[in-house]
Formats: C-alpha cells, sequence, structure tokens
C-alpha cells in the first residue's frame, strides 16, 4: 500500500498541472480553532492516463494516512536530505492526507487536512503542498516544488471581529525569461483555479473582494480566482472578512 501511496504522490507532483483546480478550505468555530484542508482534483489527468494505468492492473485506491507516521517510517532516509528540505518535510507533521485514485472512474483527488488551535497557526497552503516534492521524487519527474513559490508570504489572522490572509511579497520579482519555468507552469495550468473557501461562527458583514459570495445563512464566503493571479499578482488573493457585532 505504502509504495501505491508514494506513485500516487508522485503522478500528482508530477502531473497535478493537467487542468487541476484548488481549493483552500477553513472552517473556524467559537473558541476560534478550526480546520483547514488543501484540496486538488487531478481528475482531468486520470481521464487521460486511467486507461492505460487500468491495462497495467491498477486499482481503485481509497487511503488515508497522517504525515507524522509517514515521516517516522522513512526518518532515516528523511535524515540524508539537505536541511533545508528536511524542514519543509517537518512542516508537514501535522497533516494527514486523503488520497483518491480509481482509473475506473476517471477520478484523482488528493485532500491535505489539519487541525488548528488558532488561525495563526495556519501555513501558506499552496507551499504545504509544493513540499510534498521532498518526499518522493520519482525517477525522470520534475522538480514542481518550485511551481508553488510566487515570491509572496501567506499569513492568517483572526480576532472574533475580523478575519485576514495576509499577502506580502518577501522576494523581489525576478526577470522572465520567455520560455522559462514560469510560462511553463501557466501553460499546463491553463484554465485552472484557486478557490477560498472559509466559514466562521459569527454572521458575515463586509468582505473585501466584490466577487466574494457569500451564504444564505451569511456566515460562509467563497471567492475564486483565476490560477494566473497566483502567479502574476499574488497580493489581489489576499482578503478581509468582518463580522457583525
Amino acid at each position: 500500500m505504502k509504495t501505491r501511496l508514494f506513485l500516487a504522490l508522485g503522478l500528482m507532483m508530477a502531473f497535478v498541472t493537467t487542468s487541476c483546480n484548488f481549493s483552500e478550505t477553513i472552517t473556524i468555530n467559537e473558541t476560534g480553532s478550526g480546520r483547514v484542508s488543501f484540496d486538488i482534483d487531478g481528475s482531468g489527468l486520470m481521464a487521460m492516463a486511467g486507461e492505460e494505468m487500468a491495462k497495467e492492473g491498477e486499482k481503485r485506491m481509497d487511503s488515508t494516512f497522517t504525515f507524522k507516521q509517514l515521516l517516522e517510517e522513512k526518518k532515516d532516509s528523511i535524515a540524508t536530505l539537505p536541511k533545508e528540505e528536511q524542514a519543509r518535510l517537518k512542516s508537514l507533521e501535522k497533516f494527514s492526507v486523503k488520497m483518491l485514485m480509481d482509473p475506473a472512474t476517471s477520478e484523482m483527488k488528493i485532500n491535505l487536512f489539519a487541525d488548528f488551535d488558532k488561525a495563526g497557526e495556519l501555513q501558506d497552503m499552496m507551499k504545504a503542498f509544493g513540499n510534498l516534492n521532498s518526499l518522493k521524487k520519482q525517477p525522470g519527474a520534475p522538480d514542481m516544488g518550485g511551481m508553488f513559490q510566487n515570491g509572496s508570504e501567506v499569513t492568517y489572522t483572526y480576532d472574533g471581529k475580523k478575519f485576514s490572509r495576509k499577502v506580502k511579497l518577501v522576494d523581489k520579482p525576478k526577470k522572465k525569461e520567455e520560455g522559462g519555468d514560469e510560462d511553463m507552469y501557466k501553460a499546463m495550468f491553463g484554465e485552472s483555479n484557486y478557490e477560498l473557501n472559509y466559514t466562521f461562527p459569527k454572521k458575515i458583514k463586509k468582505v473585501s473582494n466584490k466577487n466574494a459570495v457569500v451564504s444564505a445563512d451569511g456566515k460562509s464566503v467563497k471567492v475564486t480566482y483565476p490560477l494566473s493571479d497566483f502567479f502574476d499578482n499574488p497580493q489581489a488573493m489576499a482578503l478581509d472578512v468582518e463580522f457583525e457585532k
């Protein structure tokens, strides 16, 4: 089973750019604690490769595992990695992963999720997923870790009156080269989107993004961005939500 999990992770890391949609979901409770999840739907890839995989005997895989257990099992090999990559993997320790891969139904989905005590503990979810690249690189597969680095840093705050998803540029924009990695990533993502789905214990009074959709009960908000914003204008994905008293 572990071998198949690594295979699936490798496939997702190598081909997740095939018309995938990303969604970041955060649910905050009355205490300020909650759960964060990051979902990627790679069914576009499976629609193309599923028939061939079925011929090779690949069957449905539906599994959930924790990174804490996985990292413990691979601690010896992880110890040989550069310190920076070890730190990236350490940041995944509190996450669990649910993976579904089914050639028969053309489904391929991955879900990273974790509980948190306060919003300040939340991580930049795109970077968290990119850190999977340090865990397993399939022979001949491209290094996709850099795909999730856009020169920005995402932080979160919540005090009961306001929730903020703050995006700060921490690296100077690099000179773009025609045909470079950034152009390759954009071309592979095509029409993909990045969706924010947030649920709060209080009714929403105001949202900074005019395209935000608030639920009927007033406690949830959804904002959809073209994935090109992640590469070209990450600060456009900042969001402030104010609540009723």
